[in-house]
């Protein structure tokens, strides 16, 4: 990898940390954003990983990169990655594009549509500063999937696709709060690693890389559910995910447990929410997730020839 400058703006949806990158990355050539996509992974897999690992970022840093996109009617295209790899989508990461873009002059309030390697979502930057974001059509692949781990627990999940491939299953009696997190993350771990084992896959063979945990919330609040998430790797999502929570309707659509419309809230592991609807289409669902990203910071990326973590440090 040459040495390079990177400029970025820093933003944070629901705690969950998002780097947009605005200049500076080398050109990807491609007819698509999935093919970009593509191309960075082949060719520049070493600088995503400089980009959000330490020393310049941290392992729990998401990244979106800001293209030209070729359909007439996006505003930009994104490839957002991590510490592990890309993703083909984002939904606290689009929130946090949203608010840069309007930061940097490129949009105004309004509507914006985005290219990623899932497909095209339509966003709205709201007067009160929130972002609401139409996500690609999810779906539930497969219902009451078992899993035993290691230990011997026994969890009944569905594998669903919202934008990512997630296992969502209640939460095996630990509490989803903060001071379980370590907890938290074994449990989803061993969860993996179990799915894995017995093969059970998404579509065409994909990995199920993300594990989400659900808890009730008490019957007093909004309905919904407080989640926890882990991500490919072993970091987890501080916001409360805005594709696992599309991956969520999806799976009360096929259960016929959320009408068209209805609304729904996702509490994070940090209190934090997203609010969620869909539109019914066959056996999936068009969801909408709706929350709040903040400016944290910006800045140039310096990665000298000569520093031995310009590739960032593999923890």
């Amino acid at each position: 990898m040459a040495a390079a400058d990177i400029r970025y703006i820093d933003t944070h949806t629901a705690g969950e940390p998002t780097r947009i990158i605005i200049d500076g990355f080398p050109h990807l050539e491609g007819e698509s954003v999935s093919d970009c996509r593509d191309v960075l992974t082949r060719d520049h897999d070493a600088l995503r990983a400089g980009i959000v690992r330490e020393p310049r970022g941290h392992e729990a840093m998401v990244a979106a990169l800001l293209l030209d996109s070729s359909i007439a009617e996006c505003d930009a295209g994104v490839i957002f990655f991590n510490n592990v790899g890309t993703l083909a989508m984002c939904g606290h990461g689009a929130i946090g594009v949203v608010k840069a873009l309007h930061h940097i002059g490129k949009i105004e309030v309004g509507g914006c549509t985005l290219e990623t390697p899932a497909g095209v979502i339509e966003t709205i930057l709201h007067p009160e500063g929130d972002v609401s974001v139409r996500n690609v059509r999810s779906f539930r692949e497969m219902s009451d999937v078992s899993v035993t781990t290691h230990e011997g627990i026994e969890l009944i999940g569905d594998v669903a696709w919202g934008g990512n491939w997630f296992f969502i299953t209640e939460s095996p009696g630990v509490p989803i709060e903060p001071s379980r997190i370590d907890q938290l993350i074994d449990l989803c771990c061993e969860i993996r690693t179990a799915l894995e084992a017995d093969g059970v896959t998404g579509t065409s063979g994909a990995a199920i890389d993300h594990i989400e945990l659900h808890q009730s919330l008490p019957s007093k609040q909004q309905v919904g559910v407080r989640s926890f998430v882990l991500c490919p790797g072993k970091e987890w999502d501080r916001s409360p995910c805005g594709t696992g929570t599309s991956a969520t309707l999806a799976c009360l659509h096929a259960r016929g447990q959320l009408q068209e419309g209805a609304p729904w809230i996702q509490m994070g592991v940090l209190g934090t929410r997203f609010s969620g609807t869909f539109v019914a289409d066959g056996d999936g669902v068009y969801p909408t997730i709706r929350g709040s990203a903040y400016l944290t910071g910006e800045g140039t990326l310096h990665f000298m020839e000569d520093d031995p973590f310009r590739h960032g440090i593999d923890l």
